[in-house]
């Protein structure tokens, strides 16, 4: 009967190895070093396990056929390696460290990001743990919001895609002041950060007037996207981030 029992708990899980993540903070600037401990406790029976995978998570949308979806996306994975047996009623703690993507999505809105656990145990139950954690934009996002802040725009929006095969953040802005308003309905703004550059991609809706509104509106010409490449370096520069953004702007408005 106990080898039965034994054979139960390790297929179903019951009274099995359970896992809890433990952070050393909750709330993250993008491209900041997170810290934590794995804290796993046997169950009862002795169990094999293989490796923890630390999944950062956002929800997203998806737009397909004139419907729009919410879908949950794995922005970045981490492998730790267990490779172990844990006894009966055995408490492990293993520590962890990795670093966040600087493009992870920032909190605002309805943004939402979380950290998946899952552990992988030989022959039995696989177990998850989800802890949510709060990002705040990285130095170089923050240096672009507050360019844009300061010639007149406010920050009105945010939205998880999937573009450019990733997760991305698209930044909504629009012209309260300053000399864009009443030119442009509004500016999205997406920021990729690669490992020696940084490119922003403004989106531009431009305000048109008339029978040139309406063909604009019909053939999608009130739009206008531009790309601009920045150093990691200058991305940190406001004035210089704030007059490449503006002479952006006006060379593309028409």
């Amino acid at each position: 009967m106990g080898l039965f029992k034994n054979s139960l708990a390790r297929v179903l899980g019951i009274g099995g190895t359970r896992i809890d993540t433990k952070l050393e903070k909750t709330e993250y600037q993008a491209g900041e070093r997170v810290k934590g401990e794995l804290h796993i406790k046997g169950g009862k029976v002795k169990q094999e396990l293989d490796s923890v995978f630390l999944h950062v998570m956002t929800e997203y949308k998806v737009e397909s056929n004139d419907k729009t979806q919410n879908k949950n996306g794995t922005l970045q994975k981490v492998i730790v390696s267990v490779d172990r047996i844990i006894n009966a009623n055995e408490e492990v703690v293993i520590p962890f460290f990795f670093t966040l993507s600087e493009n992870t999505p920032v909190s605002l809105h309805k943004s939402h990001i979380w950290i998946k656990t899952h552990l992988e145990i030989e022959k039995a139950v696989d177990q998850y743990d989800a802890d949510g954690i709060q990002i705040v934009p990285s130095i170089g996002l923050k240096t672009v919001i507050q360019a844009l802040q300061d010639e007149g725009f406010v920050l009105r929006d945010s939205e998880n895609k999937k573009k450019y095969g990733k997760i991305i953040q698209e930044f909504e802005f629009y012209p309260m002041n300053g000399e864009f308003k009443g030119k442009l309905e509004e500016v999205i703004v997406t920021y990729l950060s690669f490992e020696k550059t940084v490119d922003l991609i403004l989106q531009m809706d431009q305000i048109q007037s008339g029978s040139s509104n309406k063909f604009s509106k019909l053939f999608g010409t009130d739009e206008n996207n531009i790309r601009i490449s920045f150093s990691k370096d200058h991305i940190t520069d406001k004035q210089f981030v704030r007059t490449s953004i503006l002479n952006g702007i006006k060379r593309n408005i028409k």
